[in-house]
C-alpha cells in the first residue's frame, strides 16, 4: 500500500481522498457489482423473482458479475495469479462478490444446508468489513477499528468454512474445468488468507489495529469454547438420566419420557435433542448432499457450533423416533413433526375467511374457516402438500370439510380413520390427485391435509367446527380457532360473526363493525388470538329430533356428594408452588398420601414429604398412572399441569399403556381435582375420554372440599353427556314427535361426547372400533378417534375405497342455516305467508 495509514486516519474526508477514489475507479465498479449481485440474491431468497423454464438460473448473473470483475482486474493488471495478494483492496471486493456467487450456487447445488440466522448475520457483517477495507481511507477512526475487529472475527469464520470444505477440494479442482464453477470451493480459503495478510500489513502501521484484530479472533474462539463446555455438560446430564432409567426396577414409561421430564428448556438442550432433525451434525457434514432423514415443516439448518460440538463430544444416543417424541412433548413441535408424503416448504396461507354463528340460548357456536393455500415455488411443476393443525376450544368437534376441485366445492364424506388414511395415502403417494382429509388428534386439535398445491392454482378448503361456549362468571366466552401450518403472515382475513336472537350490541374487538342486527364483520390481516364474551342468556328448552331420538340441553351445576378419601395421590411437577403443596399436604395428611416417582408409588410422611416434593418439582411434566391407584372408589388424585406433555397415544406399546388397557375397562371414573384451569394435553385426553370424575379450582377450594368431606357427584349415563365448560348437559330420549326447533349441532355435540365416553376405557384396545360406534359417528357426521372426513376427486374413488355416503346422516354442517327445523308456530306462519302470496298472485286471474 503506497499511502501513510496514520495520516489517512487523521485526515477528514477531503479532496485528497476523493482524488484517491478517482484514481481507483475499479473499486467503485467492484462495489456496484456487490450491491447489484446482493440485491439479486435477496430477491431470489425472498422468491420475488422466479426462474422461467428454459432460461438460465439467476446464479449465473451473480457468477458472471464476479467473474467479469476478476477479468477486469486482470486486464488492468490489478490482479496477478502469481501474486494475488499484492492488491488486497481489489481482491477483497472480488472475494465478497465470490461469496455471494457461492451462496447463490448453493441454492442450485446444495453443498451445505442453510445457516442459522446468527451465522448468516455474522457472515454479512464480515462481508461489510471486507468492503470497508477497500475504502478504509474514507473511514473515521472508530469505524476503522470496528472494521478491523470484524476482519479478525472473519478470519475465524472463513477458517471454519475452509476446513469444512477441505474434503471436497479435489472435487473443486475438477469442477474448475467446467466454467470455473469449482473455484467457488476455494473462496473461503482465500478469504481467510487475505484477512490474515491484511492484518499483518496494518499491524506494521499501528499496534492498536493489531490488538483489535487479535481481539476479533479471540472473541468467537472463546464463545465457542464456552458453548462446547456447556454442550459437554448437557451431554453428560443426558447420559446420566438414561443410565438411571436403565437401572429402574419397573420401566412403566418409555425412556424418552424420562428424559423429556428432566432436561431443562435451554438452547443447549434443545439442540442436543434436535441434532439430526433440525440441526446438521458432524457425522453428516462429511456428506456432500445432506438432507434430513425425515421431512419436517422446518428445514434442517447448519449451525457451526453444533457441528463442532458433535465433532468433539458426540451427540446423545437417541433414536430418531425418541428425538421426535421429545420435541413433540417439550418443544411444542408436534405440528412440525407430522409425517409428510410431499414437501410443503414453499406454501403459505394467502387468505382466511372466518364465519362464526353463535347460539347463546344453546351455549354453543359453529365456526367455519375457509383457507386459501398458495405455492410460491419458482418451478412451474412443483406439487406440495399442505398440512394444518387446528387448535379447538375444549369440547369442540369437527362437523364439516370441503375442498374446491376445479372451482367447485366438494363436501367430505365420513368414514373410519383407517379408510380415510388409506385413501389419502394411496392417492397422494401413488396417483398424485386431489384429496383432503381431517383427522382427530389428542389435546383438542385436528389435522387437515390438502394435496396437491401447485404454483398454477391456489387451493381452497373449508373446515367447520361445533364448539361449546365456555361459561365464565355469568358470561359466555367465544374463542377463535387458530392454526399451525403454512404461514398466514400478512394474509388478509374476513371475519363474519352472526348471533342468533341478538338484541344488543356485542362487546367485540374494536375492529368489528355491526352491519345489521346480530351480524358483525371485520376486514384486516389474519389474527389468530382473539375472543369475546356475551351475557349468558336463559337456556332454550327446544329439542332436536332425528331418527327417533330427541336431544335437549339442560343447565348443569355439578352436585356435591359426601366423600372422604382414604388415599390421596399427589401428581407433582414443576407447576406446583411450595405454598400450594404445603396447603394440600396439611389438609390431606390425615389420609394416606402418595406421590409417583421414578416408576414407583412413594408414601409421603412428615419426614420425607419435603424431600419428595423438591425431587418431583424438577419434573417438566408428569403422567400420573391411573392403573396404579388402589381402592379407586375411595381415592382422590390431586394434580397441576405444565403447558406441555406427551399425548396418551404417544405411550402406545409401553408397559404403561398395557397396564392402562387392562385396568381401565374394569373401573369407574376416578375422582380427580386439578389445580388451575389449564390441564396438560395428557389430562385433557383422559378427561375427554371420561376416565375421570373431574373437578378443578384453587388450592383453597380443594382444602374446603376436603374439610367438608365433599366432592362432585358422578351424574352421567348412557343418555346424557355433560359439557362442564358450558355449564350444561345434553340428554337423549326416545321420541316419535315431529316437533323440534333446536339446531342440529345439539345432536352432533351429544354424539361426539358420547363416543368418547364409550371409547375411553378401551382406548388402547382395537375393539373400540365397533360398528355401532362408527354408525353413531356417521349419523352425526362428527370427526372422532375412530372417524374422519375425507374429500376425494371422483365418485369412482369413493367406490374403490369403500367409502359410502351415509343415507341416514345429518351430513356436513353449514353456517348458512342454524340447522334447526322450524317450530310448529313457525310452520304455521310460513304456510300462512305462502297462502297470502299465492292468493295475491292468483286473484287477478280468478277475477278475470
Amino acid at each position: 500500500m503506497n499511502f501513510e495509514l496514520q495520516s489517512t486516519l487523521e485526515t477528514p474526508v477531503s479532496e485528497a481522498k476523493t482524488q484517491k477514489t478517482a484514481q481507483k475507479p475499479l473499486l467503485l465498479v467492484g462495489l456496484a457489482c456487490i450491491v447489484v449481485s446482493f440485491g439479486i440474491f435477496l430477491l431470489q431468497e425472498a422468491n420475488l423473482v422466479k426462474k422461467v423454464d428454459g432460461t438460465e438460473s439467476l446464479f449465473m448473473l451473480n457468477f458472471l458479475m464476479a467473474g467479469g470483475y476478476l477479468i477486469a482486474l486482470r486486464v488492468q493488471r490489478l490482479f496477478r495469479f502469481n501474486s494475488p495478494l499484492q492488491q488486497l483492496d481489489y481482491l477483497m471486493l472480488f472475494l465478497v462478490a465470490g461469496l455471494i456467487s457461492c451462496f447463490s450456487l448453493n441454492r442450485e447445488i446444495p453443498l451445505f444446508l442453510p445457516s442459522v440466522d446468527w451465522f448468516s448475520g455474522w457472515l454479512l457483517a464480515v462481508s461489510l468489513g471486507m468492503v470497508g477495507y477497500a475504502f478504509r481511507f474514507l473511514l473515521p477512526r472508530a469505524l476503522y477499528l470496528v472494521m478491523v475487529f470484524l476482519l479478525g472475527t472473519g478470519t475465524v469464520l472463513f477458517s471454519y468454512f475452509a476446513l469444512y470444505l477441505a474434503p471436497y477440494y479435489h472435487v473443486g479442482l475438477l469442477g474448475t474445468i467446467v466454467l470455473g464453477l469449482g473455484l467457488h470451493m476455494f473462496v473461503p480459503f482465500w478469504s481467510a488468507i487475505s484477512l490474515t495478510v491484511a492484518a499483518l500489513r496494518m499491524a506494521r502501521e499501528d499496534i492498536a489495529l493489531k490488538k483489535t484484530f487479535l481481539m476479533g479472533i479471540l472473541v468467537p474462539i472463546l464463545f465457542a469454547l464456552v458453548y462446547l463446555s456447556l454442550w459437554q455438560a448437557g451431554h453428560d446430564k443426558i447420559n446420566r438420566i438414561l443410565n438411571s432409567y436403565q437401572v429402574q426396577d419397573q420401566q412403566e414409561l418409555p425412556r424418552w419420557v424420562a428424559l423429556s421430564q428432566q432436561i431443562p428448556h435451554t438452547p443447549i438442550f434443545e439442540r442436543l435433542v434436535q441434532t439430526d432433525l433440525l440441526y446438521q451434525t458432524a457425522a453428516e457434514s462429511s456428506e456432500m448432499f445432506n438432507f434430513p432423514s425425515r421431512s419436517f415443516e422446518e428445514l434442517q439448518r447448519h449451525d457451526p457450533l453444533v457441528v463442532l460440538a458433535t465433532r468433539f463430544f458426540g451427540k446423545p444416543q437417541l433414536t430418531t423416533q425418541e428425538r421426535i417424541k421429545i420435541m413433540e412433548s417439550r418443544f411444542d413441535a408436534r405440528h412440525l413433526a407430522q409425517e409428510r408424503l410431499w414437501s410443503g416448504d414453499h406454501l403459505s396461507t394467502s387468505n382466511v375467511i372466518t364465519q362464526a354463528q353463535l347460539f347463546p340460548r344453546h351455549r354453543f357456536s359453529y365456526t367455519e374457516k375457509i383457507l386459501t393455500v398458495y405455492n410460491n415455488q419458482p418451478s412451474s411443476w412443483a406439487q406440495e402438500e399442505a398440512i394444518y393443525t387446528f387448535h379447538l376450544p375444549q369440547g369442540s368437534v369437527v362437523t364439516s370439510l370441503s375442498l374446491w376441485i376445479n372451482g367447485k366445492e366438494e363436501k367430505g364424506r365420513l368414514t373410519t380413520q383407517s379408510k380415510a388414511d388409506s385413501a389419502y395415502t394411496t392417492i397422494v403417494g401413488v396417483e398424485v390427485r386431489d384429496p383432503s382429509v381431517v383427522h382427530w388428534q389428542e389435546g383438542n386439535t385436528v389435522s387437515v391435509r390438502v394435496f396437491p398445491c401447485t404454483p398454477q392454482e391456489r387451493r381452497q378448503f373449508k373446515i367447520g367446527v361445533t364448539s361449546p361456549l365456555r361459561l365464565d362468571a355469568g358470561q359466555l366466552v367465544y374463542e377463535n380457532i387458530y392454526f399451525d401450518g403454512p404461514s398466514a403472515k400478512n394474509a388478509p382475513e374476513t371475519t363474519i360473526i352472526r348471533v342468533e336472537e341478538s338484541t344488543s350490541a356485542l362487546p367485540l374487538p374494536r375492529e368489528f363493525n355491526q352491519t345489521s342486527p346480530g351480524r358483525y364483520e371485520r376486514y384486516g390481516n389474519y389474527e389468530p388470538d382473539w375472543s369475546f364474551k356475551i351475557a349468558a342468556a336463559p337456556l332454550s328448552t327446544s329439542r332436536f329430533t332425528f331418527a327417533g331420538q330427541s336431544y335437549q340441553m339442560q343447565p348443569y351445576a355439578p352436585p356435591l356428594t359426601s366423600f372422604s378419601p382414604t388415599r390421596i395421590y399427589l401428581d407433582l411437577n414443576k407447576a406446583w408452588s411450595e405454598e400450594e403443596f404445603m396447603q394440600v399436604w396439611n389438609a390431606a395428611k390425615n389420609a394416606k398420601v402418595y406421590a409417583y416417582a421414578a416408576g414407583t408409588m412413594t408414601k409421603l410422611t412428615d419426614e420425607n414429604h419435603a424431600a419428595v416434593f423438591r425431587q418431583l418439582r424438577e419434573l417438566n411434566f408428569s403422567l400420573f398412572p391411573l392403573h396404579l391407584v388402589k381402592e379407586p372408589e375411595l381415592a382422590l388424585i390431586i394434580s397441576k399441569s405444565t403447558g406441555n406433555s406427551p399425548h396418551l397415544s404417544d405411550l402406545q406399546d409401553s408397559r404403561f399403556a398395557l397396564n392402562f388397557a387392562k385396568t381401565a375397562p374394569k373401573r369407574e371414573p376416578i375422582r380427580f381435582f386439578h389445580l388451575g384451569t389449564t390441564p396438560s394435553p395428557y389430562v385433557k385426553t383422559i378427561k375427554e375420554l371420561r376416565l375421570l370424575q373431574y373437578d378443578q379450582g384453587s388450592a383453597e377450594e380443594l382444602v374446603r372440599l376436603l374439610a367438608e368431606k365433599q366432592f362432585v357427584a358422578a351424574n352421567q349415563d348412557q343418555n346424557s353427556v355433560i359439557l362442564g365448560e358450558a355449564g350444561v348437559q345434553i340428554t337423549r330420549s326416545h321420541s316419535a314427535e315431529t316437533t323440534y326447533g333446536a339446531p342440529d349441532h345439539l345432536m352432533r355435540l351429544f354424539a361426539y361426547n358420547h363416543l368418547l365416553q364409550q371409547i375411553g376405557p378401551a382406548y388402547f384396545q382395537q375393539n373400540y372400533l365397533e360398528q355401532h360406534l362408527i354408525a353413531e359417528a356417521a349419523q352425526a357426521n362428527v370427526v372422532s378417534p375412530l372417524s374422519s372426513l375425507v374429500v376425494l376427486e371422483t365418485k369412482a374413488d369413493y367406490e374403490r375405497f369403500g367409502i359410502e355416503e351415509s343415507k341416514n346422516s345429518l351430513g356436513n354442517a353449514s353456517v348458512k342455516s342454524s340447522g334447526a327445523v322450524p317450530e310448529p308456530h313457525e310452520w304455521a306462519l310460513i304456510f300462512l305467508v305462502i297462502l297470502v302470496v299465492s292468493f295475491s298472485v292468483l286473484k287477478p286471474r280468478m277475477l278475470s
